[in-house]
């Protein structure tokens, strides 16, 4: 088999991406909690109003996002995951079949 016929799986990027998202998800759930605390910056009650509506919509776009967020990262996993279990399982096909030094 030649060198580009191999699927080369980079475990550490997508063990920093679920990590990455995880943070990621975290953080935008993170952001509900200071609403309250920008209220009062806005100043003019018309301005505040303004921005209650912008957040409001923010939170139906942000709520997608985290879906979405959710979504990739049980992709990332589960590849990590089934590349993880099929690494094993030709290691494993290959020491049965050639022993553990690989014939050497």
């Amino acid at each position: 088999m030649g060198e580009h016929e191999r699927l080369v799986v980079d475990y550490t990027l997508l063990a920093s991406s679920r990590t990455n998202l995880r943070d990621i998800k975290k953080a935008l759930n993170g952001i509900d909690k200071h609403r309250s605390e920008i209220h009062d910056i806005w100043g003019h009650s018309s301005i505040a109003g303004k921005m209650d509506d912008f957040v409001s919509n923010w939170d139906n776009y942000r709520r997608e996002l985290l879906e979405n967020v959710d979504d990739l990262g049980k992709q990332v996993e589960t590849s990590l995951k089934s590349f993880e279990k099929l690494d094993l399982d030709l290691k494993n096909a290959s020491e049965k079949k050639h022993g553990k030094n690989g014939g050497n």
